[in-house]
């Protein structure tokens, strides 16, 4: 784990003893370590090794089982996705928490817990949350249930109420340098600053060159559009809103208002003339353009609006056309960056 020691250190310790709740909510960002902690806390519960460790030896048989996602006693819950048939469910069903229902019902095979991960919770249909929330009410003894989602205020009030909250926090930049550095070396301390708090985004910056190539694209999108007059810009909104799967639509969404939150966020950090502060210090020319084009109060205001709207397309069920529309009135325009496009 990296960053969370505090939230750790308190869970592992009492997980150590077998003191743990029956249902957990891991709530926080994407990528800031969520599903990692849910899988050393099922290695801790049925780590095979004595004396048993917070996070589990990592070693033995049935601590490589759960990392590896083979272990009979720790299942995971998330959208079924055919990739031959290109058939995404939108949900996680009922038939999916039946099925879990029927394994909680059994004692454990080989560790001493079962623990269920469901990931995202808040893609629980209607009827597999009322399902559910049958077992939270009555869970089995042995049973250990671990709830993760980004956005915690879509589930249902009841099922809350029988979930111990686990918040997840931004991870200090020196914290997230200092892991990458000695995963893979001095060169990749680069990945911490665009992270922004969240060890996941940062390593898989360091090891994949193909995210590193979409976040590339992602900001000359922002420049392009930066650089576009209004009928461009209503053709992009029109364009993005059209994705018929609502689910995808909104992914895609936040991945842009999150990207770009970040470039507008260096700009207006620019604009007070505050060194080795960016995000994206590759990005820091078009940065300075934008800043002497946009008052820095401006800026903030823009970032502080985005971050809202994202919050809206993860949590409402707002109209994406009208949000996009709303979004590329208020974007600052600079014709310098439609020359260098």
């Amino acid at each position: 784990m990296i960053g969370q020691r505090r939230l750790l250190a308190r869970l592992g310790e009492r997980a150590v003893r077998g003191d743990v709740a029956h249902g957990y909510e891991l709530s926080g960002p994407r990528s800031i370590g969520k599903h990692t902690l849910a899988t050393r806390l099922a290695q801790t519960l049925n780590c095979a090794t004595e004396p048993v460790v917070p996070g589990g030896c990592g070693v033995c048989l049935a601590c490589r089982k759960i990392e590896r996602g083979l272990h009979p006693d720790v299942r995971e819950i998330t959208r079924l996705v055919d990739q031959a048939k290109r058939d995404d469910r939108k949900n996680i069903t009922i038939e999916q928490i039946r099925e879990m229902q029927q394994d909680l019902a059994l004692r454990p095979l080989e560790g001493r817990r079962r623990v269920v991960i469901i990931d995202d919770a808040a893609d629980l249909s209607e009827h597999a949350e009322v399902a559910l929330l049958k077992t939270l009410e009555e869970p089995p003894p042995h049973a250990v249930l671990l709830l993760i989602t980004p956005t915690p205020s879509r589930l249902l009030e009841t099922i809350r109420s029988r979930l111990q909250p686990l918040p997840f926090r931004s991870v200090a930049r020196l914290e997230i340098e200092r892991a990458l550095v000695a995963r893979f070396g001095q060169s990749a301390a680069r990945f911490a600053a665009p992270a922004a708090g969240k060890p996941g985004i940062a390593f898989t910056l360091a090891m994949d060159e193909g995210a590193r190539g979409a976040r590339t694209r992602f900001e000359a999108e922002f420049y392009r559009l930066v650089g576009s007059k209004l009928t461009e810009r209503f053709a992009w909104a029109a364009a993005l809103a059209d994705e018929r799967d609502s689910q995808k639509r909104s992914e895609l969404i936040e991945t842009r208002l999150v990207n770009w939150s970040e470039l507008v966020r260096d700009a207006a950090v620019a604009g007070t003339g505050v060194a080795d502060g960016a995000m994206r210090p590759d990005r820091a020319e078009e940065s300075r353009r934008l800043a002497a084009k946009v008052t820095t109060r401006d800026l903030v205001d823009l970032a502080q609006r985005m971050e809202r709207w994202r919050r809206d397309v993860v949590e409402t069920t707002v109209s994406a056309r009208m949000l996009l529309e709303l979004f590329v009135l208020k974007l600052p325009y600079d014709e310098t960056f439609a020359e260098a496009a």
